[in-house]
């Protein structure tokens, strides 16, 4: 190899040429000291000029001299050792590792020499194995080092390379390489025509970043090193080294992915703290576009569990670009298709499928595959030991293994969502009891005032009317009156309890199944003294097989207090009949009682209707302004709702939709 080389270039100044280009420092020393240094032995100890060194005493470049005691001793013996660790000395007596390599050897005239080369291990281990003489120095560097060394010119190609070249590279040979191409070493050929350009024009580069191909099509990074020299021949030559950085490269990226990852979690752990319940749904859709583009997932999404119905509904999706969401497909889906997924859910454990084709559902693989997924992870989101949905990854353009990271990313994701649940809930229960105490110290504040309008009316008269007594006692008149006023104040006293015990817990009460028409004509029955005296008619248009799961109290006095109010209100000496419907609809039974009396003035009192104390007629002096506001009360405890119709003279229509 070495004739062959001789023969096709200038060994002695690729030799120098290699030797001041690479990264290893090389020296020669005889019985007196340093003759030779390479510049990276003065780059490397710290001195500017080689002069320098050759007055240098070798023993001071040591930190412990019995080191060099231990590797002179060697050389006696051994004429060479390789790869010991040395801790030397620079100029500015800061210390660094290196690996030392050293032959000694016999000159032309007998005299003795010790070549050698250290690598600094402080950042890298590699090294050179042997170093020998200057002609044995290039042999050494091209079985050893892990730099892939190469001389080329433009008319020739490669000319010559080492054997870690023809290694990392992936050929054969030596020949193999020079007979070849070398456009085709380079992932992007063009890139060698824009290197050489550059090595032209500046004379040399240092570390450029290259993607490499090997001989097999797979790539590799590495650090490109070249330099220009002109030849005794007069030809130009490009020497240079590439240093295979794909480890690096590969940690570099594992490095930032790892920083993405922990940032991702960091954002995800704080993102829903105090956040604003307005703001959460764009926060879910933020963090599914964030994970998902992360991961390099085609989609990804959230779905609710309805256990009771045994189905589960896409609630959150995000696709990416020319990936087709699915999220309106993905309604209302039977449980009991998916039943690997709903197990593995049920239990706890993510279900992790890295190719469709293997679920064995026909039904669920069908679904998946009719969306073009190839590949899934799914996670439960588990609250108080139950699984109320899931979040998931799907790869549609490939299949995809999972990796640690992605399911670390989705467990966590799914912990952060039943948490903002459980925020969210407790958030809306809070609102609602702070609203619902709002309105009970309204009506606190209602009720104060109209139990002391009534209690002091009627006790007015009391004392009025014990003062007239008191100067007349034999009248009975009076009797009557002092009778009147104490009933009214009675019924008064009644209303505030009827009041006070419908405040009372409806949680405490139990449902039943009720006969409306049955509960009507109790009604009627109880009143039917009152409605003989005012020649009231009743018209029942309800089936006799209607019936309510309901609580029967509420149900007796909402009707109760509708009809009583009717009869007191929607009769005229013209018109005394009363109406009471009821009717099946789609969402439940819809039921009105209906009159053709007085009627109410809605444009004045729309807005008061259902209000505690609030009176209509001029002449309603026996009641309390109760009535309406506890049947509303009772209507929205049981979960329905009621309305009301009216014009002045024609009659009301009180409706509720249960």
């Amino acid at each position: 190899m070495a004739t062959s080389i001789a023969v096709t270039m200038d060994f002695n100044q690729l030799l120098e040429s290699v030797n001041q280009n690479i990264s290893e420092a090389v020296f020669r020393s005889d019985k007196d000291g340093l003759i030779y240094v390479n510049n990276a032995f003065m780059k490397m100890f710290g001195y500017s000029s080689d002069e320098e060194l050759r007055q240098l005493s070798i023993a001071s470049m040591y930190k412990d001299p019995r080191d060099r005691t231990r590797l002179i001793n060697k050389l006696s013996a051994d004429h060479s050792y390789e790869n010991e660790e040395v801790t030397f000395l620079r100029r500015d007596k800061s210390e660094f590792v290196g690996l030392v390599s050293t032959i000694m050897h016999k000159g032309e005239s007998g005299e003795t020499y010790w070549d050698g080369a250290i690598r600094d291990v402080t950042r890298e281990r590699d090294f050179l194995n042997k170093i020998r003489s200057r002609e044995q120095l290039l042999e050494s560097i091209n079985k050893n080092i892990n730099e892939a060394i190469y001389r080329s010119e433009s008319s020739n190609g490669i000319i010559y390379v080492n054997e870690e070249f023809i290694r990392m590279f992936g050929y054969d040979s030596e020949q193999e390489i020079m007979e070849m191409d070398p456009m085709d070493l380079y992932k992007n050929p063009s890139q060698r025509a824009e290197i050489g350009d550059e090595v032209l024009s500046k004379g040399s580069i240092e570390n450029k970043e290259v993607e490499f191909r090997r001989k097999d099509g797979s790539t590799f990074w590495g650090y490109l090193n070249s330099i220009k020299v002109k030849g005794v021949d007069g030809k130009v030559y490009f020497d240079g080294a590439v240093r295979n950085i794909t480890r690096e490269k590969e940690a570099e990226q594992a490095l930032m992915k790892y920083a993405e990852m922990q940032r991702i979690l960091i954002n995800l752990s704080t993102k829903y703290i105090d956040l604003p319940l307005e703001e959460v749904e764009q926060a879910i859709n933020d963090s599914l576009r964030e994970l998902g583009i992360f991961v390099g997932a085609d989609r990804s999404y959230v779905f609710d569990f309805n256990l009771e119905q045994g189905i589960c509904s896409n609630t959150f999706e995000w696709c990416a670009n020319g990936i087709s969401p699915e999220i309106q497909n993905n309604q209302n889906l039977p449980l009991e298709i998916m039943p690997e997924l709903v197990s593995a859910h049920l239990k706890g454990v993510p279900m992790i499928v890295s190719d469709v084709k293997e679920v064995e559902k026909e039904d669920f693989k069908n679904l998946l595959t009719d969306q073009g997924i190839k590949s899934l992870i799914t996670m439960p989101m588990i609250h108080n030991k139950e699984c109320v949905g899931f979040v998931g990854f799907d790869w549609v353009s490939k299949l995809h293994s999972a990796s640690e990271k992605e399911v670390i990313l989705l467990e966590l994701f799914s912990e952060m969502l039943v948490n903002i649940r459980i925020r969210s809930q407790n958030e809306r229960e809070l609102r609602k009891l702070f609203d619902k105490t709002i309105e009970q110290n309204q009506r606190l504040k209602d009720f104060s005032y109209i139990t002391s309008h009534n209690f002091r009316s009627s006790v007015a008269n009391l004392v009025g009317l014990l003062s007239v007594i008191e100067d007349d006692p034999g009248n009975k008149e009076y009797f009557d009156m002092l009778k009147s006023t104490a009933l009214k104040l009675n019924l008064a006293i009644d209303a505030i309890n009827d009041l006070l015990n419908f405040e009372k817990d409806i949680s405490t009460l139990e449902k039943e199944e009720i006969n409306l028409r049955g509960v009507i004509e109790d009604i009627i029955l109880l009143n039917r003294k009152s409605a003989t005296d005012k020649n009231i008619e009743f018209e029942v248009d309800i089936a006799k097989n209607l019936t309510l799961r309901i609580l029967p109290a509420y149900l007796q006095s909402i009707l109760h207090n509708l009809i009583t109010n009717a009869m007191k209100y929607g009769v005229t000496e013209d018109q005394r009949k009363i109406k009471i419907c009821a009717k099946k609809e789609s969402k439940g039974v819809l039921l009105s009682v209906a009159d053709q009396g007085r009627g109410i003035d809605l444009k004045r009192y729309k807005g008061k209707m259902f209000q505690l104390g609030s009176r209509f007629h001029a002449d309603e002096e026996s009641g309390h302004g109760m009535g309406l506001y506890m049947t509303k009360q009772q209507v929205e405890a049981i979960g329905a709702r009621i309305e009301v119709e009216s014009e002045l003279n024609k009659g009301t229509i009180f409706k509720v939709y249960f």
